[in-house]
């Protein structure tokens, strides 16, 4: 018998198959089942809750007096948003004059992961009635989108964009502009009723002061608007805004002048033909209902300003035969390195001065 040569490896000894484990498999199969039920489950919940939230915000606008309506509404999205479409939607304003606001359609759009996001897009036309009246105003657009921000049910800030925006009455144009914004907010670690805002206004025109009235059109701003245009640009902060409730405007005024109400206007531009018009200031209403505080306003190329908002149909013609003269009756100073003049303007007891001299009185505005 013979040893094995000690350079030969051993012959290893047969292996038993290797054991399947399925479960490693069906595992994650499962696991991803259960998340997609869970998610189908949760956002149905979500939906059902949002439509709940919907009838309350309904209801509260109710008693603010507005009264919402959809001809029909219908919550999809799935799976990553919610969106609410309403058809036909109203509103309609309880008080004075009882006027009534009709879209064509409304879709509002939240992320799941940020449900107090809220962008909608609203479709043109949209009719303004007036029931005591029956005075008509329609809107126009190529493009209506509002953006808010809300916590708790109270909104926080709000942001409205239109492009090709148009506001007519009986066929003739209040107003248009190739691009409007307005963005609201309330300022953080302030009382309520502190409001920053901010408005912006491209390609502006106006109802037709001329002889020559602005004509309507059904084509969008851009096609009805003159060849002259403006521009406006606004910053302020608002304090002691009452309630966003439906009153007269004279109400709302009385609520503002009893809380102390003031317009911090930090800045005010309007600019067209290569002019510009500045203003700044602080204003509010004294005890009687007339305007108090100050306002500091510069203009520089008031010729050309004021022929640019006459062909936009923002002021009469006559208008711009007055810059001559206004710019004499101004403090000299200069804006952008340009010649300019100043009016500081102040409303103190009822009656309203330039720098030292009296201009005469001024009565409440309500």
């Amino acid at each position: 018998m013979s040893l094995p040569d000690a350079s030969t490896p051993p012959t290893p000894a047969a292996t038993a198959p290797a054991k399947r484990r399925p479960w490693l498999v069906a595992l994650p199969a499962g696991l991803l089942i259960l998340l997609c039920v869970g998610w189908s489950v949760a956002w149905y919940y979500a939906a059902g809750r949002a439509s709940s939230e919907i009838d309350a915000w309904i209801a509260r606008e109710a008693q603010e007096g507005r009264n919402w309506k959809c001809a029909s509404r219908e919550i999809g999205g799935f799976p990553f948003r919610f969106e609410l479409i309403c058809t036909e939607p109203t509103v309609s304003f309880t008080g004075a004059g009882q006027w009534t606001a009709r879209l064509g359609r409304a879709h509002a759009v939240a992320q799941v992961w940020n449900p107090n996001h809220i962008i909608a897009e609203f479709q043109s036309p949209s009719t303004l009635t007036e029931a005591a009246s029956g005075r008509e105003l329609t809107a126009n657009w190529k493009l209506l989108q509002v953006s808010g921000v809300g916590n708790d049910g109270k909104l926080e800030r709000v942001s409205i964009a239109a492009d090709d925006y148009s506001l007519t009455e009986g066929g003739t144009r209040l107003f248009a502009a190739s691009r409007a914004e307005l963005h609201v907010r309330h300022r953080a670690g302030e009382a309520a009723g502190t409001l920053d805002v901010a408005l912006g206004v491209n390609g502006a025109t106006g109802m037709g002061l001329n002889a020559a009235a602005a004509p309507a059109s059904t084509g969008g701003a851009a096609q009805a608007a003159p060849a002259a245009a403006v521009d406006a640009e606004l910053e302020a902060t608002v304090t002691g805004v009452p309630p966003f409730r439906s009153m007269p405007p004279e109400e709302r005024l009385a609520l503002w002048q009893q809380a102390g109400g003031r317009v911090n206007l930090m800045q005010a531009r309007i600019t067209g033909g290569g002019g510009a018009l500045n203003a700044s200031g602080d204003l509010g209403l004294d005890a009687l209902r007339r305007p108090d505080g100050k306002l500091d306003v510069t203009v520089a190329k008031a010729q050309a300003l004021f022929t640019a908002m006459a062909a936009a149909r923002l002021l009469p013609d006559f208008a711009a035969n007055l810059a001559p003269a206004m710019m004499m009756a101004g403090l000299p100073t200069t804006v952008d390195g340009a010649n300019a003049a100043a009016f500081p303007f102040s409303f103190r007891d009822g009656r309203v001065a330039l720098g030292v001299l009296p201009l005469g009185k001024i009565g409440p505005l309500y």
